[in-house]
């Protein structure tokens, strides 16, 4: 074995022990996703396995069914539970596990465009990259998704490039997969569809492998969230999909936020900052290359879609969107410190020709780019030793939910703050916050922002529900609603940021 391919299992093995660190933490965060996903596990266990209709916990007076991406990984995490138990680091293990599927076929991948050598920076770029560590043990569908969205580019490039069965109907099962752990992956198909034009020009079109391809990969997706989006109509649960506005519109091209956000994250968490200057090297130099061809075409059918969905790919709490971008810029950052090193060759065999301006600008400009490649590997190691410590912090919900889950004595149905019920524009939100369905282990209804009021309560009171667990933020906002609160119900348990009050005790 050669010392190069030595170094990227090293590589590998470094990013595996990274991620290894936040396997055994438990969903300790107020994060939807996380919960969400836990919950439709548990509930698997306890209230009946059917991958086909999947159950939250923020169901009301209905059974819960809601509509989201295909359950191939909470069934993976219910399937663990009824053989180990139930215990929340089960589904980091799985997703840890997709992380290090997904780090391998990346590596594949670099290796094909850039060899061996220069395939160990695009490697580190991503193994070590903030994002993709945080989803390498989160418990949410972006794990599974990158991993089934790496090993389909990696599929299809080596199909279109030896044209061999295998590799084709690997790419269709793994392009399937991708659509089905998350549908803003549709992107790919756009990547997918310029490799081709490139390859067959126009007679792609009379190409049958190719829409076999596309058929096969799209009708699982296309089956489930038509059947999804029954569920919704029936029950009215979403976790995001239906119950949320993400598009584009109008106000696109006036308000400059959406741009600003959308190259906001990608420069900070994709880019790393300094990461850019590098990729913006490796785009000069070598433009007309196929790895930079390809990767810029990957990267743009990526902001089609965050441009697209720009209500939700813009805003900060949607960072991990930007997951989609990291393939494309670790090929890039690879291909550029590939250019680098062409680059100093050729200064130093011209070194003598050239006019001590040139001089100074060729030696200025390798010593940025080999400045900006360091730093930015420097950078997200900061970063993700920075993430790791700060998912070490409990989260004062979780805190409080341990404190306050005993003193609820009464079975029963629960009412809990949620989010905001529209965005400042007026789109709905899926203001569903699951956090505290899910550590107090109960059902119930969530109550928006803006329909915080007294009235309202007393409603849910008459549904049957027994606590309100109400955010102190919420009500230090609508003074007059606490002051009512306080007046009409008894507080059955408190803490620092949350009342609980029991609702079947009215004064």
């Amino acid at each position: 074995m050669s010392k190069i391919k030595i170094v990227l299992i090293c590589v590998f093995i470094a990013g595996a022990l990274v991620r290894v660190v936040d396997v055994l933490r438990p969903i300790d965060k107020a994060s939807w996703r996380e919960c969400d996903l836990g919950a439709v596990s548990r509930n698997f266990v306890e209230e009946g396995f059917n991958p086909l209709m999947p159950r939250i916990d923020w169901r009301g007076n209905t059974p819960g069914y809601t509509e989201m991406e295909f359950t191939l990984y909470p069934s993976l995490i219910a399937a663990s539970y009824k053989v180990f138990g139930v215990y929340d680091f089960i589904g980091r293990i799985w997703a840890f596990l997709f992380s290090l599927g997904a780090l391998f076929f990346f590596i594949q991948l670099a290796r094909r465009y850039l060899g061996d050598f220069f395939a160990i920076f695009a490697a580190l770029f991503f193994a070590f990259n903030p994002l993709i560590v945080e989803i390498s043990t989160s418990v949410q569908p972006e794990g599974l998704m990158m991993l089934t969205y790496v090993a389909a580019a990696y599929f299809f490039t080596r199909w279109i490039d030896e044209d061999k069965s295998k590799y084709f109907w690997l790419a269709v099962i793994s392009t399937a997969l991708t659509l089905l752990a998350k549908a803003t992956a549709g992107h790919i198909g756009l990547f997918f569809g310029a490799l081709l034009l490139q390859k067959y020009g126009l007679s792609v079109f009379r190409q049958a492998r190719v829409w076999i391809f596309g058929a096969l990969s799209l009708i699982p997706c296309l089956l489930w969230y038509i059947h999804g989006k029954g569920i919704w109509k029936t029950y009215g649960n979403s976790l995001g999909v239906s119950n949320e506005y993400h598009w584009i519109g109008a106000d696109f091209f006036t308000n400059p936020y959406f741009i600003k956000g959308i190259f906001r994250l990608e420069f900070l968490h994709v880019w790393m900052i300094f990461g850019l200057i590098v990729g913006l090297f490796a785009v000069w130099q070598g433009y007309k290359e196929k790895t930079a061809r390809h990767a810029l075409i990957w990267m743009g059918s990526v902001f089609l879609m965050y441009f697209v969905a720009a209500r939700t790919t813009a805003d900060d709490w949607a960072s991990y969107y930007h997951v989609f971008s990291v393939p494309a810029a670790s090929l890039l950052f690879g291909f550029g410190v590939q250019k680098l090193w062409e680059y100093m060759q050729k200064t130093a065999e011209h070194f003598s020709d050239f006019s001590l301006l040139r001089i100074l600008f060729k030696v200025g400009l390798i010593f940025l780019v080999v400045f900006s490649t360091g730093a930015a590997l420097l950078y997200e190691a900061v970063n993700v030793r920075a993430g790791i410590l700060e998912r070490r912090l409990e989260d004062p919900a979780y805190v409080c939910a341990k404190q306050i889950k005993s003193d609820l004595k009464k079975p029963g149905l629960i009412l809990a703050s949620g989010g905001n019920c529209h965005d400042p524009d007026g789109y709905a939100l899926a203001y569903n916050a699951s956090f505290m369905f899910y550590w107090l282990e109960r059902k119930g209804f969530n109550l928006c922002i803006e329909d915080e009021n007294i009235g309202n309560v007393e409603e849910f009171a008459k549904q049957g529900t027994v606590y309100f667990v109400a955010a102190k933020a919420h009500l230090e906002a609508k003074p007059e609603f606490e002051s009512d609160l306080l007046e009409r119900y008894p507080v059955a348990a408190e803490c620092d940021i949350f009342y609980v009050f029991d609702l079947t005790d009215s004064r």
